[in-house]
């Protein structure tokens, strides 16, 4: 009964032997013993029940049998090292969908522009976006790529920075020339206030004092499940409203939208790229995550 042989492994040493002129050279090449080469090519002597070289203490020699299965023996090893090039380039391929989920509104902290960018380099590469102001089980709803915003809790899950936001009180200077800016976050229960109700607790806005958390409870005088809405209604001067800084930014700049109570807003709030561990398998999320952070907003 034939003895078990690494045959891919013989293979590779007999045709090294040959290459190199003698076992010895061999022996140095792959940093073991002469004799552990030549008992691979005597195991694979064995395993095809022929002859492949004449050797003596001085020489060695191809026979006919050997000459034969040489050019066999470096078909074989080009086909298996061209099956691996094809495989890492398969597994470095940049295709495939990616489920992307974020904030309704978001898109304004830079990260939509980007992964616009990336996939005209690689249009292979298909996004499908869910925008929605609720967590997202990222196992169950399938999504391979999460941006939150907020402190996030301890997880299995990767989470990369990617920038900050400020959440702000808001309003048009006409609104607050004609019913007065409020001094402190209770008085907003007397003001006419624009409620975005996609979001988790609309009717109660959070605000900081003393250095801890507290909450206040607003009536919708306006109310629309769209923050890129209710900034624009409050531009337009119906109320004031509690948005973060990428759906105000615009109207903030142009003087549309002033901030108000300054003095009780929280410090700007962590925006993070975070994914399941198992995802760097996949070379689209990885790419593009890398991609993300390279040309994240300053």
């Amino acid at each position: 009964m034939k003895r078990k042989i690494d045959l891919l492994k013989a293979m590779k040493t007999f045709v090294l032997v040959l290459e190199k002129g003698s076992f010895s050279a061999a022996s140095r090449e792959l940093n073991i013993v002469a004799s552990a080469i030549s008992r691979q090519v005597s195991d694979l002597e064995e395993h095809f029940s022929c002859q492949l070289l004449y050797r003596t203490t001085r020489a060695m020699q191809l026979t006919a049998e050997g000459r034969y299965y040489l050019e066999q023996f470096k078909d074989v090893l080009a086909r298996m090292e061209n099956l691996e090039d094809l495989s890492h380039q398969r597994q470095q391929k940049v295709a495939g969908n990616i489920r992307i989920s974020a904030p309704r509104g978001s898109a304004g902290l830079g990260f939509l522009k980007a992964a616009s960018d990336f996939m005209k380099l690689h249009p292979q590469v298909k996004i499908s976006w869910l925008f929605v102001n609720r967590f997202v089980n990222m196992v169950e709803e399938g999504v391979d790529l999460a941006i939150r915003v907020g402190e996030l809790a301890d997880s299995s899950f990767i989470a990369r920075r990617y920038g900050q936001v400020k959440v702000n009180f808001v309003a048009s200077e006409q609104y607050l020339k004609n019913r007065g800016s409020p001094g402190y976050p209770k008085e907003l229960q007397q003001h006419q206030c624009i409620v975005d109700s996609s979001n988790r607790l609309p009717g109660r806005w959070r605000y900081r004092e003393g250095g801890k958390e507290e909450l206040v409870a607003v009536h919708a005088f306006v109310e629309a499940n769209d923050g890129d809405i209710v900034a624009r209604l409050a531009a337009d001067g119906h109320g004031i409203a509690y948005l973060p800084s990428f759906l105000t930014q615009d109207y903030l700049d142009a003087g549309q939208l002033v901030p108000v109570l300054q003095d009780y807003a929280f410090d700007a709030a962590p925006v993070s790229l975070v994914y399941p561990a198992n995802r760097l398998m996949n070379p689209a999320l990885n790419a593009l995550v890398s991609y993300l952070l390279e040309h994240k907003p300053v």
